[in-house]
C-alpha cells in the first residue's frame, strides 16, 4: 500500500525517483453520509487536506460499502422475521367437468351439500415455526455476525480510499519540495552557463567546460520532464480518490508526520474481519446440523369457498412434524462444518499477517523518520558546500565538473528528505487502515498543523 521510494542511478549521476507503484481500488446515499459525518464529528472546514478527505468519505466505492451495510442489516432483520412466522392470502378459481361440492360436506348433516362446476376459494394460511432446536437462533447468529464483517468491510473502504487520497497528497508535496530543489539547481547551472560561456568568448575557459555546462542543463531540463510526469500522474491518483481538480497542487510542501499510534494484532481490521467470518461461518455449521433434526409448526387456515350462487366457509388448525431423511442434506451439513472449520484457520491466519505487516510498516516509519533527520543536517551541510565550491570555481581553483557534481549531491539530499519525509507519512496512513482508526481520527491526523 502506499508509495515506495527507490534510489536510482549510477556513481556521481545517482538522484532520486519517487513512484507510486500501487494504487487502491477496491464506496447510502450523499445526503446519508453527510449526517454521517456530523455524527462522528468532522469539523465543518478544515486544512486543504482535510477538505479532500472528506471529499473523499463521497467516494463511490465509500458509498457502494456502506449500502453493503445496510443489506447485512436487512438481511439480519430477515433472519429475526422467520420467529413470526409466514402468511399468506390467497384466491383461486376452477371450471370442473362436473358438479363438485363447494367447500366441505359432513355427512349426517341436515344440510343439503352445495354443489356448483365453478368454484371459487379465498382465504388466508398462516404457518408459525417452532424452533425448538435452534435453526432460526442459528441463522440470526449467522446474519448479526455478517452485519459485523459488512460493517468492518465499510470501515476498511473508507480508510482504503483515505489512504489512497493521502498518499497521493503526500506525493505531490514530495514532488514540489524535489521541484523547487531541482528549480534552484537548475538557477544556479544557467548562471554559472553564462558566465562560463562568457569566459570561453574571452579564452579565459576551454571550449569543453562551456560543452559541458551545457549538457548539465539539458540533463537538468530532463530531470524536470520527468519530474512533471510524476507530478501528473500523482494528480490523477488524487483527482480519482478525492474528486480534485486535474491540475491540483499543494499549497505547501511541507509534510506533517503523525507521531506512531501503537496497535495489537487482534485488534486490527482484517483480524477482526475474519473473526466474524469465522463466527459465521460457525453458525452456518451449526445451522445446517441442527437442520437435521425435526423441525417443528403450527399451521392455521379460513377460506371462503364460492359456488352455486352460495358459499361455505373453512378453517383449519394443526401442526407439521418433519424430518429430512434426503443424503444431500447431511453432506451439506458436513460441507458446513468443515467451512467453520477453514474459517478458524483463516482467522489465526489473519492475525499473524497483520503482526507481520504492522512490524513491517512501524519499522518502515522509523527508518523513514530517521533517514529525514539525518538528511536535515546533510542538506545544511552541503547547502555550505555548494556555496563554498561556487566561489572556488569562479576564482578558477575548482573544476566545473567538481561544482557540478557538489550541486548534484545537495539535489540528491534535498529529493531524499522530501521523499523521507513523504514516506514516513505514508506508512503511517498505512497502518490505520490495518488498525481502524475511525476516520474522524484519521482525518484530525492528518490535518493537524
Amino acid at each position: 500500500m502506499g508509495a515506495i521510494f527507490r534510489l536510482s542511478g549510477r556513481g556521481a549521476k545517482r538522484r532520486w525517483e519517487i513512484k507510486n507503484i500501487s494504487t487502491v481500488r477496491r464506496r447510502v446515499l450523499h445526503g446519508a453520509l453527510g449526517l454521517l459525518g456530523l455524527a462522528l464529528g468532522f469539523p465543518a472546514s478544515g486544512g486543504e487536506l482535510g477538505d479532500l478527505l472528506r471529499a473523499a468519505l463521497q467516494h463511490p466505492q465509500v458509498r457502494a460499502s456502506l449500502s453493503q451495510r445496510e443489506a447485512a442489516q436487512a438481511q439480519k432483520d430477515a433472519a429475526t422475521g422467520r420467529y413470526f412466522g409466514n402468511a399468506t392470502l390467497s384466491t383461486g378459481w376452477h371450471s370442473f367437468e362436473g358438479p363438485r361440492v363447494v367447500g366441505v360436506f359432513t355427512p349426517g348433516t341436515p344440510s343439503a351439500p352445495l354443489i356448483s362446476d365453478q368454484v371459487n376459494q379465498t382465504g388466508l394460511s398462516y404457518s408459525l415455526p417452532v424452533d425448538i432446536f435452534g435453526v432460526i437462533a442459528a441463522n440470526r447468529e449467522r446474519a448479526q455476525h455478517d452485519l459485523d464483517a459488512a460493517a468492518l468491510l465499510a470501515r476498511q473502504q473508507t480508510l482504503l480510499k483515505l489512504h489512497q487520497a493521502s498518499s497521493a497528497y503526500l506525493t505531490l508535496q514530495a514532488l514540489l519540495e524535489q521541484r523547487a530543489a531541482l528549480a534552484a539547481y537548475r538557477r544556479q547551472a544557467e548562471a554559472t552557463y553564462r558566465r562560463v560561456k562568457k569566459e570561453v568568448a574571452l579564452g579565459k575557459a576551454a571550449g569543453v567546460d562551456g560543452r559541458y555546462a551545457e549538457s548539465e542543463l539539458a540533463r537538468l531540463h530532463a530531470d524536470e520532464a520527468v519530474l512533471q510526469g510524476e507530478v501528473a500522474q500523482a494528480q490523477a491518483d488524487l483527482a480519482e480518490a478525492a474528486a480534485s481538480r486535474a491540475d491540483f497542487l499543494p499549497s505547501s510542501g511541507a509534510i506533517h508526520v503523525p507521531d506512531w499510534l501503537n496497535a495489537a494484532p487482534g485488534a486490527t481490521l482484517p483480524a477482526q474481519i475474519a473473526v466474524a467470518r469465522r463466527e459465521a461461518a460457525s453458525a452456518q455449521a451449526e445451522e445446517s446440523r441442527h437442520a437435521l433434526l425435526p423441525s417443528v409448526s403450527l399451521d392455521a387456515n379460513y377460506f371462503r369457498n364460492t359456488g352455486g350462487g352460495d358459499h361455505r366457509d373453512t378453517w383449519a388448525l394443526g401442526g407439521v412434524v418433519s424430518l429430512p431423511l434426503g443424503m444431500s442434506q447431511y453432506k451439506q451439513a458436513e460441507a458446513q462444518r468443515l467451512s467453520a472449520q477453514a474459517a478458524a484457520d483463516q482467522s489465526e491466519a489473519a492475525a499473524r499477517d497483520s503482526a507481520r505487516q504492522l512490524a513491517s510498516l512501524h519499522a518502515a516509519y522509523d527508518s523513514a523518520r530517521a533517514d529525514a533527520a539525518a538528511m536535515e543536517k546533510e542538506v545544511a551541510y552541503r547547502e555550505q558546500v555548494a556555496a563554498v565550491q561556487r566561489e572556488m570555481q569562479r576564482l578558477g581553483s575548482q573544476t566545473l565538473e567538481n561544482l557540478f557534481s557538489h550541486e548534484r549531491d545537495l539535489l540528491d539530499a534535498r529529493y531524499r528528505l522530501a521523499q523521507a519525509q513523504a514516506r514516513a507519512a505514508v506508512s503511517w496512513s498505512a497502518a490505520q487502515v490495518l488498525s481502524g482508526l475511525t476516520s474522524a481520527n484519521y482525518i484530525a491526523e492528518m490535518d493537524r498543523k
